[in-house]
C-alpha cells in the first residue's frame, strides 16, 4: 500500500515488498536499478573503448552479470528486508503491550485507592458508631448506679411499693439497654471482616407502644430535673414496618439529648398520623441546636 511503484507507475511489487514501509528514495530494489543502470552503461562504454564495437556477445555478458548480480542481491535483501520488519513488528508490540501494561497498572492502582479509601470510611464510621454507643452507655449506667445508691441509702424503703417497683423496673429496662448496646459494639468490632452492618427493617412496630415504652424509661431522668414529660398520645395505635431496635434507639436517643439539654420547662412527645404520613415530634424547652450545628444533625 505504501509502495511508490503501486502509487505512480501501477506496477505490483514483489509479495516481499509487504515487508518494507521505507520512503522510495531508500527502496533496495531502486538502488539495485540504479546500480544495474550504472553498470550495463559502464560495460558498454568500456567494451566500446576496447573493441570500437558491441558485439552480441558483449550484449549477452553484459546481461548476465547484470542478472547474476540481481540473484545475489535478491538473496541479500531478502534477509534484510525480512529482519527490518520483524523489528519493526516487536517495536509495534512493545508498545502495544506496554501501553496495555500502563492502563493495567492505572486500574490497579485506582482499584487499591478505592479500597483504601473505603476501609478509611469504615474505620470513621466504626469509630463514630463506638463514640455513639459509649456516649448511650452513660446514661443506662448511671440509671442503674443511681437506683443502687438509692437502695443501698435505704431510701428505697421509704417509698410506697408502687414507686419503689418502678425504680426497679426501670433499672431492669436500662440493663436490658445495656446488653444492647455490648451487642452493638460486638456487631461494630466484626466490620473489620465483613465490612457490613446488617439492619433487619421487616419488624411490624406498634409506634404508640415502643414511643410510650420509651417515655416510661425517661420518667425518671425527667423527674431528677424537675422537668414535666408530656406525652400526647394518639387516640389509636399507629402501626408501621421497620427496624425495632434501630427506631427504638433513634426515638431513645433524641428524647435523651430533649431532656439533657433542657434545664427547665418541658419536654413534649406527640405523635401524630394523617393520610399521607405519620409524626413524631419531640420539642423541649432547652437551648436548642446551635446554627452553625444543625447542618450537622445527621451526620453521625
Amino acid at each position: 500500500q505504501n509502495c511508490w511503484l503501486v502509487k505512480n507507475l501501477g506496477s505490483l511489487p514483489y509479495k516481499r515488498c509487504q515487508y518494507c514501509e521505507l520512503r522510495f528514495r531508500k527502496c533496495l530494489f531502486l538502488q539495485y536499478q540504479i546500480i544495474s543502470v550504472v553498470l550495463i552503461s559502464f560495460s558498454f562504454i568500456l567494451f566500446f573503448l576496447i573493441d570500437k564495437n558491441i558485439s552480441a556477445s558483449a550484449i549477452i555478458i553484459i546481461f548476465l552479470l547484470v542478472i547474476v548480480y540481481g540473484y545475489f542481491f535478491n538473496s541479500s535483501t531478502e534477509k534484510i528486508i525480512k529482519s527490518n520488519f520483524f523489528e519493526k513488528q516487536s517495536s509495534l508490540a512493545f508498545k502495544e503491550l506496554s501501553g496495555q501494561l500502563e492502563e493495567k497498572v492505572a486500574a490497579q492502582t485506582k482499584e487499591i485507592k478505592t479500597k483504601a479509601e473505603r476501609m478509611i470510611k469504615l474505620l470513621e464510621m466504626r469509630s463514630s458508631f463506638l463514640d455513639i454507643a459509649s456516649h448511650q452507655l452513660r446514661t443506662p449506667t448511671s440509671v442503674i448506679r443511681g437506683t443502687l445508691a438509692m437502695m443501698r441509702d435505704g431510701d428505697m424503703d421509704k417509698m410506697k411499693p408502687a414507686e419503689r417497683s418502678r425504680f426497679i423496673d426501670g433499672m431492669y429496662q436500662k440493663s436490658i439497654k445495656l446488653e444492647e448496646i455490648i451487642n452493638d459494639i460486638l456487631m461494630a468490632s466484626e466490620m473489620d471482616t465483613s465490612g457490613e452492618m446488617k439492619i433487619t427493617t421487616d419488624d411490624q412496630i406498634d409506634l404508640t407502644d415502643l414511643v410510650n415504652k420509651i417515655i416510661s424509661e425517661h420518667i425518671f431522668d425527667a423527674q431528677a430535673k424537675k422537668l414535666q414529660l408530656v406525652w400526647q398520645k394518639p387516640k389509636e395505635a399507629i402501626s408501621i414496618q421497620g427496624s425495632l431496635k434501630y427506631l427504638g434507639e433513634t426515638i431513645d436517643h433524641i428524647l435523651d439529648n430533649a431532656i439533657k439539654y433542657t434545664i427547665q420547662g418541658a419536654v413534649t412527645v406527640t405523635l401524630v398520623k394523617n393520610d399521607i404520613k405519620i409524626l413524631l415530634s419531640i420539642q423541649d424547652t432547652g437551648i436548642g441546636i446551635p446554627k452553625l450545628d444543625q447542618a450537622k444533625v445527621f451526620n453521625k
